[in-house]
């Protein structure tokens, strides 16, 4: 078996052992599909009171807010356990996987895997409603669907990267819960919004340093508002592929780094 079906095999076995209580994996897929819509509600709300920000109308805003949020979902779907890195420091959840006879970072993937079906439903819900909006109204052409998942994908993969990077300076650091809170929580909120919108600092931070800009803003700039070349689609992908191998190299440095806590 290749390493690909052991991992798939452990991802179902995951998925089973999550759905053996049944009433609170539906009440907790409804939960998170209500907080989803809520959040874009309110967001739409806003903007309907005020027509536009700065040329950006709500439905436009909402494919930002729809490509952000499905490629988070899709990371969290897979990458749970790198994104909640600092307990395998710590407690020493990391030993036990270390004696696997499998690469790390793939036994660190498949040990834990989050429910994100309502989140995922409700994110491609509000995608699916604005393109078809703006199809509707002629601003875009049927070209931005094999656009729009070509940026679903390489937005997950930089989420996956920024993440992974996280992870792996906690071989120095071991406590990183409070940098993932800047690197994903508080960058994903910010980027739910136009990035004209902020300060030259914030733009060049959230494009240069935690590339979470490439994943919904700097693709749109052309399939939304055709005011961007088609170049950004081919540099999305190139950032996407560079912040991967970045990632990668960073984790398997920071591995040989790695202190056992003797558990």
């Amino acid at each position: 078996m290749t390493w690909m079906g052991i991992c798939w095999l452990l991802y179902k076995m995951n998925v089973k052992a999550r759905m053996q209580y049944r009433l609170n994996f539906v009440l907790m897929t409804m939960l998170a599909s209500v907080v989803t819509v809520a959040e874009f509600l309110g967001l739409a709300v806003v903007l309907n009171a005020f027509g536009s920000i700065k040329g950006w109308s709500v439905w436009e805003i909402g494919y930002l807010y729809g490509v952000l949020m499905t490629a988070k979902y899709v990371y969290r779907a897979f990458g749970s356990a790198i994104n909640n890195f600092e307990p395998y420091l710590v407690n020493g959840q990391l030993d036990q996987l270390l004696l696997r006879p499998m690469p790390l970072l793939l036994a660190v993937i498949t040990s834990r895997t989050r429910m994100v079906g309502g989140e995922l439903l409700q994110s491609l819900t509000v995608l699916g409603v604005c393109i078809a909006r703006l199809l509707s109204e002629g601003r875009v052409t049927p070209w931005i669907l094999p656009q729009t998942l070509f940026i679903l994908a390489t937005g997950t993969v930089i989420m996956f990267s920024v993440g992974l990077a996280t992870a792996a300076i906690g071989f120095w650091i071991t406590r990183v819960e409070d940098l993932s809170v800047l690197t994903d929580n508080a960058t994903t909120t910010a980027c739910q919004l136009p990035l004209s919108l902020f300060p030259d600092w914030l733009r060049t931070l959230l494009l240069a340093v935690i590339p979470f800009g490439f994943i919904n803003y700097v693709p749109a700039m052309h399939i939304v508002k055709g005011e961007w070349g088609g170049w950004t689609l081919p540099l999305t992908g190139a950032v996407a592929a560079l912040s991967l191998a970045a990632a990668l190299w960073l984790w398997r440095i920071g591995v040989t780094k790695y202190q056992s806590t003797g558990t």
